[in-house]
Protein backbone atom coordinates (compact mmCIF):
# COMPACT_ATOMS: atom_id res chain seq x y z
CA UNK A 1 0.00 0.00 0.00
CA UNK A 2 1.41 3.39 -1.02
CA UNK A 3 2.06 5.96 1.69
CA UNK A 4 2.71 9.30 -0.03
CA UNK A 5 0.04 10.62 -2.37
CA UNK A 6 1.81 12.54 -5.13
CA UNK A 7 0.11 14.68 -7.76
CA UNK A 8 2.06 15.77 -10.87
CA UNK A 9 0.83 18.85 -12.72
CA UNK A 10 2.56 19.77 -15.99
CA UNK A 11 1.48 20.83 -19.47
CA UNK A 12 3.74 18.22 -21.09
CA UNK A 13 1.27 15.35 -21.07
CA UNK A 14 3.73 12.76 -22.41
CA UNK A 15 6.34 13.68 -19.80
CA UNK A 16 3.78 13.56 -16.97
CA UNK A 17 2.51 10.19 -18.13
CA UNK A 18 6.01 8.69 -18.36
CA UNK A 19 7.10 10.12 -15.00
CA UNK A 20 3.93 8.83 -13.37
CA UNK A 21 4.52 5.34 -14.79
CA UNK A 22 8.21 5.28 -13.82
CA UNK A 23 7.56 6.37 -10.24
CA UNK A 24 4.68 3.91 -9.90
CA UNK A 25 6.76 1.04 -11.30
CA UNK A 26 9.83 1.66 -9.13
CA UNK A 27 8.35 3.13 -5.94
CA UNK A 28 4.84 1.69 -5.63
CA UNK A 29 5.49 0.75 -1.99
CA UNK A 30 6.06 4.43 -1.11
CA UNK A 31 4.32 6.58 -3.73
CA UNK A 32 0.76 6.68 -5.06
CA UNK A 33 1.10 8.85 -8.17
CA UNK A 34 -1.48 10.74 -10.25
CA UNK A 35 -1.01 13.41 -12.89
CA UNK A 36 -3.04 16.28 -14.32
CA UNK A 37 -2.26 18.33 -17.42
CA UNK A 38 -5.40 20.46 -17.63
CA UNK A 39 -5.52 23.63 -15.52
CA UNK A 40 -9.32 23.64 -15.56
CA UNK A 41 -9.41 20.38 -13.56
CA UNK A 42 -6.76 21.21 -10.96
CA UNK A 43 -9.16 22.18 -8.15
CA UNK A 44 -11.28 19.10 -8.78
CA UNK A 45 -8.21 16.81 -8.83
CA UNK A 46 -6.83 18.28 -5.60
CA UNK A 47 -10.14 17.70 -3.82
CA UNK A 48 -10.40 14.18 -5.20
CA UNK A 49 -6.83 13.04 -4.52
CA UNK A 50 -6.01 15.12 -1.42
CA UNK A 51 -2.29 14.84 -2.27
CA UNK A 52 0.50 14.97 0.30
CA UNK A 53 2.80 16.57 -2.27
CA UNK A 54 2.15 18.42 -5.51
CA UNK A 55 4.94 18.47 -8.09
CA UNK A 56 4.02 21.20 -10.54
CA UNK A 57 5.27 23.08 -13.54
CA UNK A 58 5.85 26.77 -12.88
CA UNK A 59 2.90 27.95 -14.99
CA UNK A 60 0.40 26.21 -12.67
CA UNK A 61 1.89 27.48 -9.41
CA UNK A 62 -0.50 30.38 -8.82
CA UNK A 63 -3.58 28.29 -9.61
CA UNK A 64 -2.52 25.48 -7.28
CA UNK A 65 -1.73 27.73 -4.31
CA UNK A 66 -5.35 28.92 -4.33
CA UNK A 67 -6.53 25.40 -3.51
CA UNK A 68 -3.58 23.67 -1.86
CA UNK A 69 -1.57 24.43 1.29
CA UNK A 70 0.62 21.33 1.83
CA UNK A 71 4.07 20.53 0.39
CA UNK A 72 4.55 22.06 -3.06
CA UNK A 73 7.56 21.44 -5.31
CA UNK A 74 8.34 23.15 -8.60
CA UNK A 75 9.09 20.87 -11.54
CA UNK A 76 11.88 22.90 -13.08
CA UNK A 77 13.27 22.76 -16.61
CA UNK A 78 16.41 24.65 -15.60
CA UNK A 79 15.52 28.23 -14.69
CA UNK A 80 12.70 29.71 -12.62
CA UNK A 81 11.11 33.15 -12.51
CA UNK A 82 11.54 35.37 -9.48
CA UNK A 83 7.99 34.54 -8.37
CA UNK A 84 8.88 30.94 -7.50
CA UNK A 85 12.62 31.27 -6.90
CA UNK A 86 12.21 30.56 -3.17
CA UNK A 87 10.05 27.47 -3.70
CA UNK A 88 11.89 24.11 -3.53
CA UNK A 89 12.33 22.69 -7.01
CA UNK A 90 13.24 19.44 -8.75
CA UNK A 91 14.92 19.37 -12.15
CA UNK A 92 12.46 17.48 -14.32
CA UNK A 93 14.99 15.78 -16.62
CA UNK A 94 17.17 14.06 -14.04
CA UNK A 95 17.07 10.35 -13.21
CA UNK A 96 13.73 9.12 -11.88
CA UNK A 97 15.43 7.62 -8.80
CA UNK A 98 16.82 11.05 -7.93
CA UNK A 99 13.41 12.65 -8.45
CA UNK A 100 11.84 10.07 -6.14
CA UNK A 101 14.56 10.66 -3.56
CA UNK A 102 13.92 14.41 -3.56
CA UNK A 103 10.16 13.87 -3.22
CA UNK A 104 10.51 11.47 -0.29
CA UNK A 105 13.07 13.68 1.45
CA UNK A 106 10.78 16.72 1.08
CA UNK A 107 7.96 14.75 2.65
CA UNK A 108 10.01 13.63 5.65
CA UNK A 109 11.63 17.06 6.14
CA UNK A 110 8.13 18.43 6.68
CA UNK A 111 7.93 16.27 9.82
CA UNK A 112 6.04 13.33 8.34
CA UNK A 113 6.92 9.80 9.46
CA UNK A 114 6.60 6.83 7.12
CA UNK A 115 5.98 3.35 8.51
CA UNK A 116 5.28 1.02 5.59
CA UNK A 117 3.06 -1.98 6.11
CA UNK A 118 5.19 -5.11 5.97
CA UNK A 119 4.63 -7.04 2.75
CA UNK A 120 7.71 -9.26 2.44
CA UNK A 121 9.82 -11.15 4.95
CA UNK A 122 13.31 -10.60 3.54
CA UNK A 123 15.89 -13.35 3.90
CA UNK A 124 19.31 -12.06 4.96
CA UNK A 125 22.10 -13.94 3.15
CA UNK A 126 25.67 -12.82 3.98
CA UNK A 127 28.43 -13.97 1.61
CA UNK A 128 31.62 -14.36 3.63
CA UNK A 129 35.12 -15.80 3.64
CA UNK A 130 37.90 -15.54 6.18
CA UNK A 131 40.30 -15.07 3.26
CA UNK A 132 40.48 -12.54 0.45
CA UNK A 133 40.49 -13.28 -3.30
CA UNK A 134 37.83 -15.99 -3.08
CA UNK A 135 35.45 -14.32 -5.56
CA UNK A 136 33.07 -13.20 -2.84
CA UNK A 137 31.70 -10.11 -4.59
CA UNK A 138 31.26 -11.87 -7.94
CA UNK A 139 29.43 -14.77 -6.27
CA UNK A 140 27.21 -12.42 -4.24
CA UNK A 141 26.28 -10.44 -7.34
CA UNK A 142 25.82 -13.57 -9.44
CA UNK A 143 23.41 -15.14 -6.95
CA UNK A 144 21.58 -11.86 -6.45
CA UNK A 145 21.18 -11.19 -10.16
CA UNK A 146 19.81 -14.68 -10.86
CA UNK A 147 17.28 -14.35 -8.03
CA UNK A 148 16.27 -10.93 -9.36
CA UNK A 149 15.90 -12.17 -12.94
CA UNK A 150 13.61 -14.92 -11.59
CA UNK A 151 11.31 -12.28 -10.12
CA UNK A 152 12.57 -11.86 -6.56
CA UNK A 153 13.10 -8.37 -5.15
CA UNK A 154 16.82 -8.33 -4.32
CA UNK A 155 19.01 -5.83 -2.48
CA UNK A 156 22.78 -6.17 -2.81
CA UNK A 157 24.22 -4.64 0.37
CA UNK A 158 27.99 -4.20 0.26
CA UNK A 159 29.49 -3.75 3.74
CA UNK A 160 33.13 -4.07 2.70
CA UNK A 161 35.40 -1.17 3.56
CA UNK A 162 36.88 -1.12 0.06
CA UNK A 163 34.04 -1.75 -2.36
CA UNK A 164 34.10 -2.67 -6.05
CA UNK A 165 30.42 -1.81 -6.59
CA UNK A 166 31.23 0.79 -9.26
CA UNK A 167 33.10 -1.84 -11.25
CA UNK A 168 29.84 -3.72 -11.75
CA UNK A 169 27.25 -0.91 -11.71
CA UNK A 170 27.12 2.51 -13.36
CA UNK A 171 24.47 4.42 -11.38
CA UNK A 172 25.41 8.09 -10.92
CA UNK A 173 23.30 8.74 -7.84
CA UNK A 174 23.17 11.82 -5.61
CA UNK A 175 23.29 9.55 -2.56
CA UNK A 176 25.59 6.79 -1.39
CA UNK A 177 25.93 4.46 1.57
CA UNK A 178 27.63 7.42 3.31
CA UNK A 179 24.19 9.00 3.78
CA UNK A 180 22.81 5.63 4.87
CA UNK A 181 25.52 5.43 7.55
CA UNK A 182 24.68 8.93 8.81
CA UNK A 183 20.94 8.26 9.16
CA UNK A 184 21.57 4.84 10.71
CA UNK A 185 23.92 6.26 13.33
CA UNK A 186 21.47 9.00 14.39
CA UNK A 187 18.66 6.37 14.48
CA UNK A 188 16.48 8.37 12.10
CA UNK A 189 12.75 7.76 12.57
CA UNK A 190 12.22 7.87 8.81
CA UNK A 191 15.08 5.57 7.89
CA UNK A 192 12.86 3.23 5.87
CA UNK A 193 11.80 5.97 3.46
CA UNK A 194 15.35 7.32 3.22
CA UNK A 195 16.72 3.86 2.43
CA UNK A 196 14.26 3.68 -0.44
CA UNK A 197 15.12 7.15 -1.71
CA UNK A 198 18.89 6.63 -1.60
CA UNK A 199 19.14 3.29 -3.38
CA UNK A 200 20.01 2.62 -7.02
CA UNK A 201 18.62 -0.02 -9.36
CA UNK A 202 20.54 -1.90 -12.03
CA UNK A 203 18.53 -1.79 -15.29
CA UNK A 204 19.85 -5.12 -16.60
CA UNK A 205 18.84 -7.22 -13.57
CA UNK A 206 16.48 -4.92 -11.57
CA UNK A 207 18.67 -5.56 -8.51
CA UNK A 208 18.86 -2.74 -5.95
CA UNK A 209 22.09 -1.49 -4.37
CA UNK A 210 23.80 1.54 -2.80
CA UNK A 211 26.66 3.57 -4.17
CA UNK A 212 29.97 3.06 -2.29
CA UNK A 213 30.90 5.36 0.58
CA UNK A 214 32.49 8.69 -0.29
CA UNK A 215 35.34 7.76 2.05
CA UNK A 216 36.10 4.09 2.88
CA UNK A 217 36.85 5.11 6.48
CA UNK A 218 33.14 5.86 6.93
CA UNK A 219 32.43 2.12 6.81
CA UNK A 220 34.43 1.71 10.04
CA UNK A 221 32.02 4.06 11.87
CA UNK A 222 29.27 1.43 11.90
CA UNK A 223 28.82 -0.36 15.23
CA UNK A 224 26.98 -3.66 15.86
CA UNK A 225 23.88 -1.79 17.06
CA UNK A 226 23.92 0.34 13.91
CA UNK A 227 24.02 -2.73 11.69
CA UNK A 228 21.13 -4.32 13.56
CA UNK A 229 19.12 -1.09 13.17
CA UNK A 230 19.91 -1.05 9.43
CA UNK A 231 18.97 -4.70 8.87
CA UNK A 232 15.78 -4.33 10.93
CA UNK A 233 14.66 -1.33 8.88
CA UNK A 234 15.46 -3.02 5.57
CA UNK A 235 13.40 -6.03 6.63
CA UNK A 236 10.56 -3.92 8.02
CA UNK A 237 10.33 -1.98 4.77
CA UNK A 238 8.70 -5.05 3.23
CA UNK A 239 10.38 -4.31 -0.10
CA UNK A 240 12.75 -7.24 -0.53
CA UNK A 241 12.65 -11.01 -0.76
CA UNK A 242 16.42 -11.41 -0.48
CA UNK A 243 19.13 -9.15 0.93
CA UNK A 244 22.56 -10.39 -0.17
CA UNK A 245 25.24 -8.95 2.12
CA UNK A 246 28.79 -8.71 0.77
CA UNK A 247 31.00 -9.01 3.86
CA UNK A 248 34.55 -8.08 4.78
CA UNK A 249 36.86 -10.92 5.83
CA UNK A 250 37.08 -9.79 9.45
CA UNK A 251 35.54 -11.83 12.25
CA UNK A 252 34.55 -9.14 14.73
CA UNK A 253 31.48 -7.88 16.59
CA UNK A 254 30.02 -6.37 13.40
CA UNK A 255 30.41 -9.63 11.49
CA UNK A 256 28.83 -11.63 14.30
CA UNK A 257 25.90 -9.20 14.46
CA UNK A 258 25.20 -9.73 10.75
CA UNK A 259 25.59 -13.50 11.20
CA UNK A 260 23.12 -13.53 14.09
CA UNK A 261 20.57 -11.57 12.05
CA UNK A 262 21.00 -13.76 8.96
CA UNK A 263 18.92 -16.66 7.69
CA UNK A 264 21.82 -18.44 6.01
CA UNK A 265 25.53 -17.73 5.56
CA UNK A 266 27.37 -18.56 2.34
CA UNK A 267 31.01 -19.29 3.11
CA UNK A 268 33.44 -19.30 0.16
CA UNK A 269 36.72 -21.15 0.02
CA UNK A 270 39.29 -21.79 -2.70
CA UNK A 271 42.24 -24.14 -3.17
CA UNK A 272 44.82 -21.90 -1.57
CA UNK A 273 46.92 -22.81 1.45
CA UNK A 274 46.34 -19.45 3.11
CA UNK A 275 42.58 -19.62 2.50
CA UNK A 276 42.33 -23.17 3.85
CA UNK A 277 44.46 -22.26 6.86
CA UNK A 278 42.30 -19.21 7.64
CA UNK A 279 39.17 -21.30 7.15
CA UNK A 280 40.43 -23.79 9.74
CA UNK A 281 41.05 -20.94 12.19
CA UNK A 282 37.58 -19.52 11.44
CA UNK A 283 35.90 -22.88 12.07
CA UNK A 284 37.78 -23.29 15.34
CA UNK A 285 36.79 -19.81 16.49
CA UNK A 286 33.17 -20.40 15.53
CA UNK A 287 33.04 -23.67 17.45
CA UNK A 288 34.45 -21.97 20.55
CA UNK A 289 31.84 -19.21 20.26
CA UNK A 290 28.95 -21.63 19.77
CA UNK A 291 30.05 -23.72 22.76
CA UNK A 292 30.53 -20.74 25.06
CA UNK A 293 27.39 -18.70 24.37
CA UNK A 294 23.77 -19.52 23.56
CA UNK A 295 23.76 -16.36 21.43
CA UNK A 296 26.07 -18.05 18.92
CA UNK A 297 25.02 -21.67 19.43
CA UNK A 298 23.27 -22.00 16.07
CA UNK A 299 25.78 -20.15 13.89
CA UNK A 300 27.58 -23.27 12.59
CA UNK A 301 24.23 -24.66 11.40
CA UNK A 302 23.52 -21.52 9.36
CA UNK A 303 26.60 -21.89 7.17
CA UNK A 304 26.58 -23.45 3.71
CA UNK A 305 29.94 -23.93 2.02
CA UNK A 306 30.73 -23.13 -1.60
CA UNK A 307 34.02 -24.19 -3.19
CA UNK A 308 35.03 -21.64 -5.82
CA UNK A 309 37.61 -21.83 -8.62
CA UNK A 310 37.63 -25.62 -8.39
CA UNK A 311 39.95 -27.78 -10.52
CA UNK A 312 40.37 -31.56 -10.42
CA UNK A 313 43.38 -31.11 -8.17
CA UNK A 314 41.75 -28.54 -5.89
CA UNK A 315 38.73 -30.32 -4.50
CA UNK A 316 40.58 -33.07 -2.58
CA UNK A 317 42.58 -30.39 -0.76
CA UNK A 318 39.46 -28.38 0.08
CA UNK A 319 37.77 -31.52 1.40
CA UNK A 320 40.59 -31.90 3.90
CA UNK A 321 39.07 -28.86 5.62
CA UNK A 322 35.35 -29.21 4.77
CA UNK A 323 33.74 -32.61 4.27
CA UNK A 324 32.08 -33.33 0.91
CA UNK A 325 28.53 -33.46 2.27
CA UNK A 326 28.84 -29.93 3.67
CA UNK A 327 29.81 -28.38 0.31
CA UNK A 328 26.65 -27.17 -1.41
CA UNK A 329 28.22 -26.22 -4.73
CA UNK A 330 31.52 -26.48 -6.60
CA UNK A 331 32.12 -23.60 -9.00
CA UNK A 332 34.68 -24.59 -11.64
CA UNK A 333 37.89 -22.75 -12.35
CA UNK A 334 37.88 -21.05 -15.76
CA UNK A 335 41.13 -19.28 -16.51
CA UNK A 336 39.73 -16.56 -18.77
CA UNK A 337 36.42 -14.80 -18.27
CA UNK A 338 35.15 -11.25 -17.93
CA UNK A 339 34.74 -10.56 -14.20
CA UNK A 340 32.30 -7.73 -14.83
CA UNK A 341 30.04 -9.92 -16.95
CA UNK A 342 30.44 -12.75 -14.44
CA UNK A 343 29.11 -10.67 -11.59
CA UNK A 344 26.02 -9.44 -13.37
CA UNK A 345 25.07 -12.16 -15.83
CA UNK A 346 26.64 -15.28 -14.33
CA UNK A 347 29.54 -15.83 -16.73
CA UNK A 348 30.16 -19.02 -18.75
CA UNK A 349 27.52 -21.76 -18.72
CA UNK A 350 29.36 -23.97 -16.22
CA UNK A 351 29.71 -21.10 -13.74
CA UNK A 352 26.15 -19.92 -14.36
CA UNK A 353 24.82 -23.42 -13.65
CA UNK A 354 26.65 -23.52 -10.31
CA UNK A 355 25.35 -20.09 -9.32
CA UNK A 356 21.85 -21.04 -10.41
CA UNK A 357 22.05 -24.09 -8.15
CA UNK A 358 22.76 -21.83 -5.16
CA UNK A 359 20.21 -19.18 -6.15
CA UNK A 360 17.65 -21.93 -6.71
CA UNK A 361 17.49 -22.50 -2.95
CA UNK A 362 16.08 -19.02 -2.42
CA UNK A 363 13.90 -19.03 -5.53
CA UNK A 364 12.26 -22.29 -4.39
CA UNK A 365 11.87 -21.06 -0.82
CA UNK A 366 10.15 -17.92 -2.07
CA UNK A 367 7.82 -19.83 -4.41
CA UNK A 368 6.90 -22.14 -1.53
CA UNK A 369 6.27 -19.16 0.74
CA UNK A 370 8.81 -20.18 3.34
Amino acid sequence: MALIKLMIVDDDDEYSFNLCNSLTHNFSEILLVSYCSNSYNIEEWIKKIDPDIVLTGEKFYNVITKHYAKTLLILSSGSSSSGVAEIPSIYKYKDVNKIAGDIINSFTKAGNIISPAKEKAARIIPVYSASGSTGKTSIALGIGSICSLYGLKVLYLNLEQFQSTKFFFSCNADYSISEVIYYVRVKDNNLISKLTAMRCQDPSTNMFYYQPANNPLEMTELLPGDLEFLIDNLKESGQYDIIVVDMDSRLDANTLKIFNNSDEIIYLLVNDEICLHKTSIFLGSLNKLSNSSNQFAYLPDKIIYVANKVSNQALPLIKNVISSERILSEIPLIESFNSKKFGIMGGPDTIYSSLKQIAGRYIRQQSQGG
